[in-house]
């Protein structure tokens, strides 16, 4: 379904949250690339404060964490794992095939 996408224009801003040696963050950003979905990536490394806010708000310790901005106060993390109760705004993903699957749902309004 994501493949017949390849080259087309979505809607929304994609950030990537990663870490240089995670390879699910590669193979993550890799798959984007191949699709053609324009993402920012935040090396979180190299941002430390960002990356505490994100664990520390969204209770997770696991990357990727991706961010998708439809517009001003219309968004969603999509990540791994969490210790939220309420998963508001969340999707959690199992495998980085989901991940993508989650991502293009919004990013195509499919």
């Amino acid at each position: 379904m994501v493949e017949e996408k390849i080259g087309k224009k979505g809607e929304g801003e994609i950030t990537v949250y990663s870490l240089p040696y995670c390879d699910y963050c590669n193979l993550l950003k890799g798959t984007l690339d191949k699709l053609e979905i324009p993402y920012t990536d935040i090396d979180v490394d190299t941002n430390v404060l960002m990356g505490d806010w994100l664990e520390n708000n969204l209770k997770t310790e696991s990357y990727p964490i991706i961010y998708f901005r439809k517009s001003p106060g219309e968004y969603i993390y999509i990540l791994s794992e969490t210790n939220l109760e309420s998963l508001n705004s969340v999707r959690i993903f199992n495998t980085i095939e989901e991940a993508i699957e989650i991502l293009a749902q919004y990013y195509y309004e499919i």
